[in-house]
């Protein structure tokens, strides 16, 4: 796998944690956009806004917030289908915001029922997934 694909995957693992709070403030975002002060705010205008028909169509068009989304359902669908020992790996050392283990100390503490190796297959197995899944180049 090429170094920034992995590096790329690793960063959502680590945005994950607080990936609602993103998708809430982006939707804050788009909901009450900052709008300067208008000079001419007292003068009549003939232009009527339809606020919430424009509301709609940025939310479904934002790329930014679907790209939230998209890596969001994809993080938990393969939590969901990995096991328990690839489960452990990611959750320690990638999406905890403090980490107590490398993956030495994982093995060595008995936290995860195999061997580094087998350790470090699991985990690029794990990121493998993520990559085929985002449609990413390995």
């Amino acid at each position: 796998m090429k170094r920034s694909t992995f590096n790329y995957i690793k960063q959502i693992l680590k945005d994950y944690s607080q990936i609602d709070d993103h998708i809430k403030r982006r939707m804050e975002e788009l909901q009450y956009p900052h709008r300067p002060d208008d000079v001419n705010a007292g003068i009549k205008s003939n232009a009527q806004s339809d606020s919430m028909t424009n509301l709609m169509i940025t939310i479904e068009q934002d790329r930014r917030l679907s790209a939230l989304e998209r890596n969001k359902k994809v993080v938990e669908d393969n939590l969901s289908e990995c096991g328990d020992d690839t489960e452990t790996i990611i959750r320690e050392l990638y999406i905890k915001r403090y980490p107590r283990y490398h993956m030495d100390g994982l093995v060595e503490n008995r936290l995860i029922e195999c061997g580094r190796t087998k350790a470090f297959q699991l985990r690029d197995n794990f990121f493998d997934n993520i990559a085929d899944d985002l449609g990413l180049d390995k």
